[in-house]
């Protein structure tokens, strides 16, 4: 049952990110596999509180649908190419993860 909430989570906070950071967006005038740094704006946009997001982001970890880029979380340290955030980690989404986003779209209209 918590993972059936969490999957249901998960799809609200992809598609959050996808709405929200154009890096996570399928078709991105920045490629498609950019990384981003998820924030407040996503986890507030999907309905979630901070243990439900936490969830949601471990849930799409574990699914193989986000992965961190540690690289590009050490440039965000030392401040080059990314600005500092207080918020999460530097993350991109997978191909799994586009697939479950095309499926959220098709669901719901959108593309």
């Amino acid at each position: 049952m918590q993972d059936d909430k969490s999957a249901q989570d998960a799809k609200r906070l992809l598609e959050a990110f996808s709405i929200n950071h154009a890096e996570a967006r399928t078709v991105s005038p920045h490629g498609t596999d950019r990384p981003f740094v998820p924030n407040w704006a996503d986890t507030e946009q999907a309905g979630l509180d901070r243990a439900r997001r936490d969830n949601a982001v471990g849930w799409l970890v574990d699914k193989g649908m986000l992965e961190r880029d540690e690289e590009t979380e050490n440039l965000v340290g030392t401040g080059e190419g990314f600005p500092e955030y207080g918020f999460g980690s530097v993350i991109r989404i997978t191909d799994s993860g586009r697939e479950l986003l095309e499926e959220i779209w098709h669901e719901s209209g959108q593309q």
